[in-house]
Protein backbone atom coordinates (compact mmCIF):
# COMPACT_ATOMS: atom_id res chain seq x y z
CA UNK A 1 0.00 0.00 0.00
CA UNK A 2 1.65 3.08 -1.08
CA UNK A 3 2.29 6.09 1.40
CA UNK A 4 2.46 8.92 -0.80
CA UNK A 5 4.48 11.83 -0.02
CA UNK A 6 0.91 13.72 1.20
CA UNK A 7 0.84 11.35 4.05
CA UNK A 8 4.68 11.23 4.55
CA UNK A 9 4.40 15.48 4.88
CA UNK A 10 1.64 14.52 7.64
CA UNK A 11 3.49 12.44 9.12
CA UNK A 12 6.41 14.72 9.42
CA UNK A 13 4.12 17.86 10.19
CA UNK A 14 2.27 15.42 13.53
CA UNK A 15 5.75 14.54 15.18
CA UNK A 16 6.93 18.11 14.82
CA UNK A 17 4.13 19.33 16.68
CA UNK A 18 4.51 16.81 18.89
CA UNK A 19 8.08 17.03 19.15
CA UNK A 20 9.11 13.46 19.08
CA UNK A 21 12.57 12.12 17.78
CA UNK A 22 12.76 10.01 15.05
CA UNK A 23 13.14 7.19 17.15
CA UNK A 24 10.64 7.62 19.64
CA UNK A 25 8.24 8.08 16.57
CA UNK A 26 9.52 4.75 15.03
CA UNK A 27 9.09 2.71 18.21
CA UNK A 28 5.52 4.42 18.69
CA UNK A 29 4.70 3.10 14.73
CA UNK A 30 6.08 -0.13 15.30
CA UNK A 31 8.83 0.45 12.18
CA UNK A 32 12.37 0.42 12.30
CA UNK A 33 13.96 4.05 12.36
CA UNK A 34 15.28 3.59 8.20
CA UNK A 35 11.45 2.41 7.79
CA UNK A 36 10.17 5.80 9.40
CA UNK A 37 12.81 6.95 6.73
CA UNK A 38 11.26 5.39 3.92
CA UNK A 39 7.84 6.60 5.36
CA UNK A 40 9.13 10.20 5.93
CA UNK A 41 10.25 10.39 2.29
CA UNK A 42 6.88 9.47 0.77
CA UNK A 43 5.95 7.25 -2.37
CA UNK A 44 7.17 4.56 -0.23
CA UNK A 45 5.05 0.89 -0.98
CA UNK A 46 4.64 -0.40 2.40
CA UNK A 47 3.57 -3.72 3.97
CA UNK A 48 -0.40 -3.95 5.36
CA UNK A 49 0.43 -3.57 9.29
CA UNK A 50 3.28 -0.89 8.28
CA UNK A 51 0.51 1.30 6.55
CA UNK A 52 -2.11 0.65 9.20
CA UNK A 53 0.05 1.68 12.02
CA UNK A 54 1.19 5.20 10.18
CA UNK A 55 -2.84 5.82 9.30
CA UNK A 56 -3.99 4.82 12.78
CA UNK A 57 -1.60 7.15 14.11
CA UNK A 58 -2.32 9.96 11.95
CA UNK A 59 -6.40 10.14 13.07
CA UNK A 60 -5.32 9.86 16.80
CA UNK A 61 -5.81 13.30 18.21
CA UNK A 62 -3.05 14.86 19.41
Amino acid sequence: MLITEEVATKVRVKRAILMLGKVETAKTLRVTPPTLAKIEAGNYDAPKRIYESVMNWLVEDY
